[in-house]
């Protein structure tokens, strides 16, 4: 082959490939992180609307003005798609009603990981996306092109205007706190970490390892609650628990030793969030309890939930509308005889024995991907 051709045949390549790569290759999404999504066309955000936290909440756009109604967690659901959890509500971008006409308007609903909860990222090699719904195939959309507050966001055929462009762009949590001694949340009291990072300080409450007898950043007394956090690295021994608790909203970027213990019996709602990079386990339940984890991403640990090695007494474990990815040895492990799971609505891949030790297992629309 001659020079010229040499030249021509490598110009080819060169321009296939930036084709190629303007409409196929996706970016990748942290599910540990926020997000903000922002028009092209008009240059405000995506939010639901008036901080709704009920389903049918009207999603439009608005100015930026940085609340948690804006902000948004990507979870990826497996084959290629990905659902939008808004990190006020806890609940999912759908279009409503399982409409695939143009023009049918997109809401937040339960996060239940339907096809219409389910979005392709598409990477238009210009710093923006587009965001196409599984179920029908239409490009979400401000409606009119409009550049007004309060506009209208819906599905439309894929025309590729800029109003159908979307900027993605992380929000990292606006301040890093050092925990040098255990945060105590009282007996029916709320702790609201507005989107904090908290860290242990490994000197006073441990370094994160598997070494036992490290204290955790956040202790939930009877009835509280723990919200809109975020455990960074190292996060000693997480969250304990005594009593019934609730849990919405809160990431462990790095699980450390675990991400939560149960230390006393109660009932444990853990709602929203994600956890990942764990060598062990993620949850560990110490006592008789029902534990609850609903809408939860769970990634790369040795066992999503363990009950205490030995114990025979009996727990209730619920998982819904989860995704749990990369389990070394399984989703539950118990050595318990009458310790019972339910899992509905969620969807898991390479999580290993899946049951380990398990005779009391309920399972209804779940997908492994």
């Amino acid at each position: 082959m001659n020079i010229r051709n040499m030249v021509i045949a490598a110009f080819s390549l060169l321009l296939f490939f930036v084709c190629f790569s303007d409409t196929t290759l996706a970016a990748s999404y942290d599910s540990s992180k926020s997000y903000k999504i922002i028009n092209r066309n008009s240059g405000k955000a995506l939010e639901v609307y008036q901080w709704s936290s009920s389903d049918g909440g009207n999603i439009v756009q608005y100015d930026d003005l940085g609340g948690l109604n804006q902000q948004w967690r990507i979870v990826d659901t497996g084959e290629g798609y990905h659902k939008f959890i808004n990190m006020n509500s806890v609940k999912a971008m759908e279009v409503y009603n399982w409409d695939t006409n143009a023009g049918a308007n997109v809401v937040q609903y339960n996060d239940s990981n339907i096809s219409s909860q389910q979005w392709d990222i598409v990477d238009l090699g210009n710093g923006y996306v587009k965001i196409i719904n599984r179920y029908s195939g239409k490009a979400l959309e401000v409606y009119e092109w409009s550049t007004a507050n309060g506009a209208n966001i819906v599905q439309w055929d894929d025309l590729g205007g800029e109003n159908q462009q979307w900027k993605i762009i992380e929000v990292p949590p606006s301040e890093t706190i050092t925990v040098n001694e255990t945060i105590v949340v009282e007996a029916g009291e709320t702790f609201d970490g507005e989107g904090k990072r908290y860290v242990a300080n490994p000197a006073t409450l441990g370094d994160g390892s598997q070494d036992e007898g490290q204290k955790p950043v956040f202790r939930l007394e009877e009835g509280a609650t723990l919200k809109n956090a975020v455990l960074g690295h190292p996060a000693a021994d997480g969250v304990h628990t005594y009593g019934n608790a609730r849990v919405q909203n809160v990431v462990w970027e790095d699980i450390g030793e675990d991400a939560l213990t149960i230390k006393e019996s109660g009932h444990v709602i853990i709602r929203g969030g994600m956890a990942q990079h764990g060598s062990d386990k993620m949850f560990q339940v110490n006592a008789p309890a029902t534990l609850e984890i609903i809408n939860f991403t769970a990634r790369n640990a040795g066992k999503m939930v363990r009950q205490l090695g030995g114990s025979t007494f009996h727990m209730t474990l619920r998982i819904e509308g989860s995704v749990i990815t990369d389990m070394n040895e399984a989703i539950f492990r118990t050595d318990s005889s009458t310790s019972e799971v339910t899992m509905i609505n969620s969807r898991y891949s390479d999580v290993g024995r899946k049951w380990y030790n398990v005779q009391h297992v309920s399972e209804s629309n779940n997908f492994e991907f």
